[in-house]
């Protein structure tokens, strides 16, 4: 199939695991912003967006079609179904459209609808991040903490747990309420020129 697929065109995909001293690197990365929540949410994204796109060379905001970029932040309500709604797409799929191998879902929503919304798999792997609660500035605080560490080289999950340690039962209160299905595991950003 890999012969065909390369004679026809097609891209060969590799998959390699990712590990602490390996990690996926990604240069130069872009931010994307996508709001689905329309006006409800216009405040939020445009404070997000001033507090985390001079971290990045590039940034890009839509609200309509998810805006290629390697970080996606998504402003949208997911309903009990683990749908979108008003979106005809899944999030994994929007996540897929962009290109993005770490995504954010930047408004809150509740646990049992991120249960469902992750469901069913596809072929792109990338580090979700599920957001109960934001935290009010917490939340741009601890993205910009995650992020500039990234960029230094250290790896996503050894950042993450760094800035919020997993203990049981502990409550972090400099950090947003979040859960992170780290399906793309190490990753670390790098800048070119």
């Amino acid at each position: 199939m890999g012969f065909l697929s390369n004679l026809f065109g097609g891209k060969k995909t590799e998959v390699r695991k990712t590990t602490h001293e390996h990690p996926f690197h990604i240069e130069n990365p872009t931010i994307g912003f996508l709001n689905l929540l329309g006006k409800d949410a216009a405040e939020v994204v445009a404070a997000d967006t001033a507090s985390l796109s001079p971290l990045f060379q590039d940034y890009r905001v839509s609200t309509d079609l998810p805006p290629r970029c390697q970080v996606l932040f998504i402003y949208c309500d997911i309903g009990s179904t683990g749908r979108i709604v008003g979106a005809n797409k899944t999030l994994r799929e929007l996540i897929k459209d962009a290109g993005a191998y770490v995504a954010v879902v930047a408004s809150e929503n509740d646990t049992e609808a991120y249960i469902k919304a992750m469901e069913g798999r596809n072929d792109w792997n990338a580090n979700i991040v599920l957001s109960m609660d934001r935290n009010g500035e917490k939340f741009a605080e601890f993205f910009s903490k995650l992020f500039s560490a990234m960029f230094k080289g250290t790896s996503m999950l050894i950042a993450w747990v760094e800035l919020v340690p997993q203990i049981p039962g502990y409550d972090h209160p400099d950090a947003p309420g979040t859960i992170m299905a780290a399906e793309a595991g190490h990753i670390v950003f790098k800048r070119s020129g």
